[in-house]
């Protein structure tokens, strides 16, 4: 069987077609085109595949152009200025701005027919917040009528009697130590007062004679307060921020202090503020009925027999 296969294949290759015959000058590479070597790379998602080069050859204008329009930025495009959103320029003046340009025959006209500004319009331009304030002159007025005119009895004492509050800065102290300070300069006048902080032996006693001083020089500037006349009615202590601080001890340990501010207000007022509350007390106590131990009550309810 090998043999008979042998002879049909020999067979076949003696009565096959031959090639035709090409002719030496057909197998030169044409001059016109640049020699190219294909090369077919394998990459992931054919990222390093080559550009093809047998693109035809163009002027030397289209190439210009071409360069031109790669190296020129997106931004200066026709195509990219109709998408990109329009700028505006900060710092300009309104066209209705004093300052700007002489106003034109054509704005002129405009605004000779346009409406007069109403009363609303015109408030709302001058004071924006006007709904908060707005309702103030009605409410002042009608607060002149509740008393029949009568002015109430806090406003009175402000028009006839003047005071002024000083606060201190936040002083390195704690309130348990201020606190003795300022009980015992309430009630005292105003030049005992620094006396007595200027011989005191505490530390925070100069704190409290500084602010006793612009407190004083304040009120006479601002209140118009005598110097001699003015005594502290009032003094009190506020509680402010801590501050830290470390505090080494044995063995590498650290201990963390809490450092404490406080500061302290004072209230000056004058002599005069302060005869009228002995005088308002001594007439209250004046005010006062006797007490009596068996006061002379009506008995009511007697009768001859219990009613139980």
């Amino acid at each position: 069987m090998n043999h008979l296969r042998l002879r049909a294949a020999c067979s076949l290759l003696a009565h096959r077609t031959p090639f035709p015959a090409v002719s030496p000058g057909l197998l030169r590479r044409p001059t016109g085109r640049p020699t190219t070597q294909q090369t077919r790379h394998g990459s992931w998602f054919s990222w390093s595949r080559k550009k093809d080069n047998d693109a035809p050859a163009t002027s030397s204008s289209d190439s210009r152009s071409l360069l031109s329009f790669l190296k020129s930025s997106p931004k200066t495009t026709p195509a990219a200025q109709s998408t990109l959103p329009p700028v505006f320029e900060k710092g300009g003046l309104a066209s209705t701005s004093v300052f700007g340009s002489e106003p034109t025959e054509a704005t002129a006209a405009q605004h000779s027919t346009s409406r007069p500004m109403s009363t609303q319009e015109y408030l709302s331009v001058v004071d924006p917040s006007r709904g908060a304030t707005w309702s103030w002159p009605r409410r002042f007025s009608a607060r002149q009528h509740q008393r029949r005119g009568r002015l109430p009895r806090r406003m009175q004492l402000l028009q006839t009697e003047r005071s002024h509050t000083a606060k201190s800065h936040w002083i390195k102290t704690s309130v348990k130590k201020l606190a003795p300070l300022a009980r015992q300069i309430a009630g005292l006048p105003l030049s005992d007062a620094i006396v007595q902080m200027r011989f005191s032996a505490k530390k925070a006693s100069t704190q409290v004679m500084n602010l006793l001083g612009e407190a004083r020089m304040e009120a006479m500037v601002r209140r118009g307060m005598a110097d001699a006349d003015m005594y502290v009615s009032e003094a009190w202590v506020g509680r402010g921020t801590y501050d830290s601080e470390m505090s080494h001890r044995a063995r590498g340990r650290i201990d963390m202090l809490r450092k404490p501010y406080t500061s302290i207000t004072v209230v000056l007022k004058e002599n005069a503020t302060r005869e009228r509350i002995e005088r308002e007390k001594r007439e209250k106590k004046e005010r006062k009925k006797v007490w009596v131990h068996l006061p002379n009550r009506p008995i009511y309810g007697q009768q001859q027999y219990y009613q139980w």
